[in-house]
């Protein structure tokens, strides 16, 4: 294989990366359809019938049969998972039960309807993100979608339909399925399945017809669909090409590729491109091969012209860095499965390539093997002369020429003393070795200059006759020309390898820095991070300040800009901003529109959204070079994908404390109303009693109804008490009146505020006689201690032992509630003390907000309180209180 044709290291490190993530992750595959009807969910259960006779655990998520027959029979002969049902404003609505699948964990789950949108107080907003779960949890998963829900093709759907799609998912999601598996349907047997009511009901298939499902507009969206998914196989052959290190061109299909330079008729060859590839339906690249030497600011401005002209006509521009166009293009095509490449005509003449390495196209031909090579005549064009010193960029490298020049006539010196000792074929040699080490430091146009220069100065003052250029003996003839060649072809090869030591530095260096920013980017823990990171790096390579503007929760650009924002938007800026988030499209300094801006305003494009708009400011007000912007578009892109995971993440956490909080409002509403009736409900019976004459004439029956109404009412204060101190607690309004109190005092108060409920219980006290005065707030640590004992009478049957303890040690004292109860489960021993947490076996009633404020007392005071299990049965809780023998 020739040494331009190596595979590229960064290609195989990024493909094996690639390969070991995809080996050990869960696996998606998508059924993709143009429509409702295609048989999405048929062929779905089909190919997970047949995963179930190889012997695979595969189960039935969420599949809607739309009461189709053939699909029922087929749901029926597998696993299914029940949904889970909710109550919404009074109808019952049933979806996907990720915790059941994630309790069942099968190898794969069956879940239909990709961008659907979960019911409100479900965890998930979107049931893709219920199948990222799955993923993230190693369940394969199948789903269906139809190209309508794509985010890419949606304004597109709208456009021919006149339906507006509300339910979207992003094709980053669509990026991360393993295999997309088109089903197709002609339009004509579409629309017999709708007429026969295989796809709606009566009722809804003639609106469906009439409304979206037109011949007209199935087509289009078929035509959609192929071409999407024929983009996905495409990507996946390249990346299977890579990963096997085949060198290509798999034609496939066809892929052109235009060649771009900083050239005015560059322009010419991408629109002819473009047309090519319309007309061949074939993606499309546009090169940039950027040599050692630098551009002018014209010529940048021409190349970043040209570059954006390709982006707007829809390719793929890519750049690399090699100083052989022939080696470049023919190492990129064959990356990509190039099937045919555009060039444009040379217009120079034959004279110049012995100057520059040789004609482009003739050794683009030889050595394309099986691409296929447009040669482009450009109209309109006058025949270049030929010119010396264009040719050999006396404009640009004209000090590499003066270098060569002056360091032959250095070296010619030296050898005019040391002639006399060596002799005139020596000095051969010695210029030949310094030829060679000209071509480590110069230019190929300077090493063949410094070659034929030394050639003649050997002939005229070394080789006899001197002075002459003419050569008297044969030997000498034929070491002159040996000489001649031998310098101008090894000093060549030494430069050429100088250029390509170059190129492989700078490639190094770019991959080094985008490593680096992508690996702080990667350890950036949220939002912020994100840009604080991307304003250093900023700052650090390009010497210019940035401003972030990021999208709100409800998709509008914020109001104001990011506060770790490096500098501040000019007066102007935001109207600018708005028109790039709307348009998706860069604007402002360096751009052709607002280009009087004083910054460059560039939208950071998710493959579905807009994450929000960077504004970068030079410190001088200078342009970027090319592999500066090039450089840049990564870091632009890079940052980009990380905002759209952090706002998929910040969503996901949004729906889940969204579900939370409804699940804490049901449980608190259903245990407040069962709490409040309860005692209510003993309220008013007995005061009903009381009015009876009978009960009034007999005091024993009126004493029983007198002491219901009293403990209703303690139960009824105790509730108000417990909401009103988990509020104070949670509004940091609790306030401590710390004073010193006998330990043995707390106690006889605890058990005398609960004497009637402790009544049918064996009580154990173990205080010591001799304990020191505790400092406390009497009147909260008589709260905390009631909620334990209180605890364990709830928890624990009539006539069991109840036993309050106190220790005293070095720096604690403590405080032990125990009983030879039941015990607590295990598993939520860590949840215990969170506000509205009820165990499983909790009896009817309670809020759950005994212990949580337990707990928040005892912190108050700068104690702890843990829940353990006894080791001969029941439960036991443990007050920690901080204690110094200096304070008494």
């Amino acid at each position: 294989m020739s040494e331009h044709y190596r595979p590229d290291p960064e290609n195989i490190l990024a493909a094996i990366k690639k390969e070991e993530e995809e080996s050990g992750r869960a696996k998606l595959k998508v059924f993709f359809g143009m429509s409702a009807g295609v048989g999405k969910t048929y062929a779905m259960l089909k190919a997970a019938h047949k995963l179930k006779e190889e012997g695979v655990d595969v189960v039935v998520g969420y599949v809607e049969t739309h009461k189709r027959a053939e699909t029922d029979e087929l749901v029926s002969g597998l696993e299914l998972i029940p949904r889970k049902k909710a109550d919404q404003s009074g109808l019952v609505v049933e979806e996907f039960d990720i915790d059941a699948v994630l309790l069942r964990k099968p190898e794969v789950v069956l879940v239909d309807e990709l961008a659907h949108s979960n019911a409100s107080g479900f965890r998930h907003n979107k049931r893709y993100q219920d199948v990222m779960e799955l993923l993230d949890h190693g369940i394969d998963v199948y789903t269906t979608l139809n190209v309508q829900h794509v985010e890419s093709q949606a304004d597109v759907v709208n456009q021919i339909t006149s339906v507006k799609i509300h339910e979207i998912i992003s094709d980053s999601i669509l990026d991360r399925a393993d295999s997309i598996e088109l089903i197709d349907i002609s339009p004509e047997g579409l629309l017999k399945r709708l007429s026969e009511g295989k796809v709606y009901i009566p009722e809804k298939a003639e609106l469906a017809a009439e409304r979206f499902f037109r011949k007209g507009n199935i087509t289009a969206l078929r035509e959609m669909a192929l071409n999407y998914v024929a983009k996905s196989v495409d990507n996946d052959l390249q990346h299977y090409m890579q990963r096997k290190n085949i060198p290509g061109p798999w034609k496939a299909g066809d892929r052109l590729m235009v060649a771009v330079s900083p050239s005015p008729y560059s322009e010419y060859l991408i629109r002819w491109t473009r047309r090519m590839a319309f007309n061949l339906k074939a993606p499309w690249i546009a090169l940039y091969i950027e040599k050692q030497r630098p551009l002018s600011d014209t010529g940048q401005r021409i190349l970043k012209n040209n570059l954006n002209l390709a982006r707007e006509l829809g390719a793929e521009v890519i750049s690399t860095i090699d100083n052989d166009i022939v080696a470049g293009l023919l190492r990129i095509a064959k990356q990509k499965n190039i099937t045919q490449i555009v060039a444009g005509k040379p217009l120079r003449s034959y004279l110049s390539d012995f100057f520059t390495g040789g004609n482009l196209i003739e050794r683009l031909l030889k050595a394309s093997g099986d691409i296929e090579i447009h040669i482009v005549s450009q109209p309109a064009i006058k025949s270049a002369r030929f010119s010396l010193k264009g040719r050999l960029n006396f404009s640009v490298r004209w000090t590499d020429y003066l270098t060569a020049i002056m360091a032959v006539s250095i070296i010619t010196v030296i050898n005019i003393f040391i002639v006399s000792f060596t002799g005139y074929w020596t000095i051969a040699l010695i210029f030949l070795i310094f030829i060679l080490l000209l071509g480590l430091y110069l230019g190929r146009g300077a090493v063949l200059v410094a070659a034929a220069f030394s050639a003649m100065i050997w002939n005229f003052l070394f080789i006899p006759p001197l002075f002459t250029l003419r050569i008297a003996k044969l030997e000498d003839l034929m070491m002159f020309f040996v000489y001649l060649i031998t310098a101008m072809i090894v000093g060549g090869l030494t430069s050429k390898l100088h250029s390509k030591e170059w190129a492989l530095r700078i490639r190094e260096k770019n991959i080094s820095d985008m490593y680096e920013f992508s690996k702080a980017l990667g350890n950036a823990a949220d939002i912020d991070e994100v840009v604080i990171t991307t304003v250093k790096y900023i700052e650090v390579y390009f010497n210019a300040k940035t401003a972030f503007i990021l999208r709100d929760g409800s998709g509008v650009l914020s109001a104001v800009q990011h506060k770790h924002s490096s500098c501040i938007m000019h007066e102007g800026g935001r109207g600018i901003a708005e028109w790039v988030y709307k348009n998706r499209k860069s604007a402002g300094l360096n751009t052709d529109t607002l280009p009087q801006a004083s910054a460059t305003y560039i939208p950071l494009n998710s493959p579905g959204k807009v994450m929000g708009i960077l504004c970068i400011q030079s410190e001088k007000g200078s342009t970027l070079s090319f592999d500066q912007d090039n450089f840049f578009q990564s870091i632009v892109y890079q940052v980009s994908m990380r905002l759209e995971r952090e706002f998929l993440s910040l969503e996901n956490r949004d729906s889940l404390l969204l579900a939370e909080s409804e699940r804490i409002y049901k449980i608190l509403l259903n245990s407040i109303s069962h709490e409040l009736r309860t005692p209510l409900t003993t309220i008013t019976g007995a005061s009903t009693s009381l009015l009876d004459e009978i009960v009034e004439s007999k005091p024993e029956i009126r004493n029983a109804l007198v002491n219901e109404i009293l403990r209703a009412s303690e139960r009824l204060n105790r509730l108000v008490d417990n909401l009103l101190d988990i509020s104070r607690l949670e509004s940091g309004m609790m306030k401590l009146n710390l004073q010193k109190y006998d330990p043995g005092d707390l106690v006889s108060v605890v058990l005398r505020t609960l004497e009637r409920e402790l009544s049918d219980y064996k009580v154990l006290v173990d205080i010591p006689d001799n304990l020191p005065m505790i400092k406390i707030d009497f009147v909260l640590m008589e709260q905390a201690l009631v909620n334990l004992v209180y605890n364990a009478v709830n928890h624990t049957p009539a006539g069991t032992v109840i036993g309050i303890s106190t220790e005293l040690s070095e720096n604690s004292f403590q405080i032990t509630v125990k009983d030879n109860g039941p015990g607590l489960v295990p598993e939520e021993i860590p949840f215990i003390f969170d506000k509205f947490h009820r165990g499983a076996s909790s009896p009817a009633g309670g809020t759950g907000l005994g212990l949580s404020i337990c707990r928040g007392i005892v912190e108050a005071h700068n104690g702890s309180v843990t829940a353990e299990n006894n080791t001969d049965g029941g439960a036991k809780f443990i007050i920690t209180l901080p204690y110094s023998p200096g304070e008494l």
